[in-house]
């Protein structure tokens, strides 16, 4: 999906997957809509949350690990 992996292109990328979803998504869920591994979708939704753009939370279930949840701040 990305041609062009700069940081900056990336951080759009994510950030359009998050403007289109109905939805807030797990770190796993935008990983797997962009194309880049579970680590690389984590730095950056941190990087953007530490920018504002984007706000999150924990969840967890019993005997699953937690899981964080992304969307854009209004």
């Amino acid at each position: 999906m990305l041609g062009d992996k700069t940081s900056d292109n990336l951080d759009s990328v994510i950030q359009n997957v998050l403007v289109r979803s109905k939805k807030p998504l797990s770190t796993y869920e935008i990983a797997k809509k962009t194309g880049v591994s579970w680590s690389t979708a984590n730095m950056h939704c941190f990087k953007l949350k530490t920018q504002g753009i984007f706000k999150n939370k924990s969840e967890s279930s019993i005997g699953r690990r937690k899981k964080v949840i992304w969307w854009v701040s209004e």
